[in-house]
């Protein structure tokens, strides 16, 4: 309807205003105007839309079809004014105040930690609460702004922000390798020594595929399991045997040597589902400035291909 572009969102408030309190002069009072002039701009607008949206009457007025039908759009693209305003007036505001971050304790310790000083170093009115656990945690129950989540993410009461994909990698010690060989093929592991994650869900399944192929799971053994990956890691790095872990968790030691990536031509994972690195906030929270202002520093720092993965 071209009269809508004629139509102001002043206009719009006033008239969504009257249908809310069903009269003029209420409506005059509470901005401060004359009854005339709130009926005029109504008018004003019957005009431009060539159509009657209130029904007047002695002690009150009523929307017509037309009336009501206009109310609904309105308040929606009131609605949408007021949080457009809102985030022009918080990006021209520096972040302050408390922000509560829940993460994985080894992410956390690998991958938050460094970051942290630099972080409060632009935003110095920042305030940082970070609890690092394991276990699953309810963001509403424990009021967190912010969590860091490792896995399959199917929560459809969270918005988030996918980091990157969960890379898997096997990996072991140069002198492991040079003892033992290097195994070309997933079926060659049953004769190696692998040092597997065990956890609450019992003991890590290593998985390989080549693509597109289905993933195949492999039976793994080996002198050591345990639920704490540092540990397995550094058995690794001690000669110890094989481990399959993350290149977020692996990464460091593999670009330093210590450990050498092996089966190379195969998707390694200890999971049939795509597992994702991501930052996630209640669904039904608009982000504040200070939330938005911590997940954009951290994409940032872990870059479009995370360091982790270079």
């Amino acid at each position: 309807m071209q009269g809508l572009n004629e139509l102001s969102f002043k206009a719009l408030r006033l008239f969504v205003a009257v249908l809310d309190h069903g009269s003029f002069s209420e409506v005059a009072r509470r901005e401060g105007l004359a009854p005339s002039s709130i009926s005029r701009q109504i008018q004003l607008m019957e005009q431009a839309l060539s159509q009657q949206l209130l029904y007047r009457h002695t002690r009150a007025v009523t929307p017509t079809e037309a009336g009501r039908l206009l109310g609904q759009h309105a308040r929606v693209m009131l609605v949408q004014l007021e949080e457009a305003e809102q985030a022009l007036q918080e990006q021209a505001s520096e972040p302050s105040g408390l922000v509560r971050i829940n993460a994985p304790v080894v992410f956390g310790q690998l991958h938050l930690s460094p970051w942290i000083a630099e972080l409060c170093q632009r935003y110095p009115r920042l305030q940082l609460d970070i609890q690092q656990t394991d276990r699953y945690v309810d963001p509403l129950q424990e009021g967190c702004d912010l969590l860091f989540r490792i896995g399959a993410l199917h929560d459809s009461s969270m918005q988030g922000r996918v980091v990157a994909p969960q890379r898997y990698h096997v990996a072991a010690s140069p002198a492991y390798l040079a003892h033992h060989g290097t195994p070309q093929h997933p079926v060659e592991l049953a004769r190696h020594q692998c040092l597997a994650y065990k956890g609450d869900s019992g003991l890590q399944r290593w998985f390989f595929r080549q693509d597109p192929g289905e993933w195949t799971p492999y039976s793994v053994r080996g002198p050591l399991t345990g639920n704490h990956a540092d540990t397995l890691t550094q058995a690794a790095e001690q000669g110890m045997g094989l481990v399959m872990f993350p290149s977020w968790l692996i990464g460091e030691a593999l670009s330093r040597g210590k450990l050498v990536q092996v089966l190379g031509d195969f998707q390694a994972s200890n999971s049939l589902e795509p597992q994702q690195i991501a930052i996630l906030w209640p669904g039904s929270r608009r982000l504040s400035v200070k939330v938005r202002a911590v997940i954009d520093f951290f994409v940032e720092r872990f870059g479009a291909v995370p360091y982790w993965d270079q």
